[in-house]
């Protein structure tokens, strides 16, 4: 498995110390920032690519689940808590566990299986058949619909449904992008981050940290980058 970047964001200092203490038993796991408030983490999303948060709730300036929902495409987030009464609302949030301090090590190993679940299940389009079909047919709108698949240009997701983009409308459905996924082509169709599928046949340009359709850019997650750059380098003179 490609290297895990996450962030550990907790207003406590012995918090943040275990957490890292228990990391060292993960050799794919590397933390690049240790914050100490939700602005701190804000910079840090904006300026790196992280695929897991350890998520604090009862932080100073913004709490965790405020700061959770603020996020437009959140990396996976385990949060880390003092009590229980915030797992409710945690898992609205599709957190992918909730751990209680003081938080031991084989409840985290736990914990980090999830994550590693998580991360194989996005990653398995590359190794799924392709699809012969042209089209799906799409709930949306009390409706089914049908579309043509080189009419989308990519599936964003929307915690438990997906946004479909084509040309001349977006769609909304009940599915997870994993789900999504399985049912395209995975010649066409591609993981480039966790919130994305792009149609390859769509792209215009790319580089090393993006790529761009039809003037929208995407980053590409480290969890896919190797294979997506794998995969549109044939193509290139």
């Amino acid at each position: 498995m490609e290297t895990i970047h996450c962030i550990i964001v907790d207003d406590e200092p012995l918090a943040i110390k275990v957490i890292e203490s228990h990391l060292k038993e993960f050799r794919d796991f590397d933390v690049i920032a240790s914050c100490r408030n939700a602005p701190e983490a804000f910079e840090v999303l904006r300026n790196h690519s992280v695929d897991l948060i350890f998520l604090d709730i009862e932080m100073p300036k913004l709490d965790g689940i405020s700061f959770l929902i603020s996020l437009k495409n959140p990396p996976l987030v385990l949060i880390t808590a003092a009590h229980r009464k915030f797992a409710p609302e945690g898992f609205e949030l599709d957190v992918v566990d909730y751990l209680l301090k003081p938080i031991s090590l084989d409840r985290f190993m736990q914990a980090i299986a999830k994550v590693q679940r998580s991360l194989q299940l996005e990653v398995a389009s590359f190794k799924g058949p392709a699809d012969p079909n042209t089209h799906i047919f799409v709930k949306s709108e009390r409706e089914n619909v049908k579309i043509d698949l080189m009419d989308i240009h990519y599936v964003e997701s929307l915690k438990n449904h997906v946004k479909i983009v084509t040309p001349k409308k977006n769609y909304i459905t009940m599915i997870s992008i994993s789900e999504m996924q399985a049912k395209l082509p995975n010649d066409t169709f591609i993981r480039v981050h966790r919130s994305y599928l792009v149609n390859t046949r769509k792209i215009q340009n790319y580089t090393n940290t993006y790529l761009v359709i039809n003037g929208t850019s995407f980053p590409l997650g480290n969890v896919y980058k190797n294979s997506v750059l794998k995969k549109l380098d044939k193509n290139r003179i």
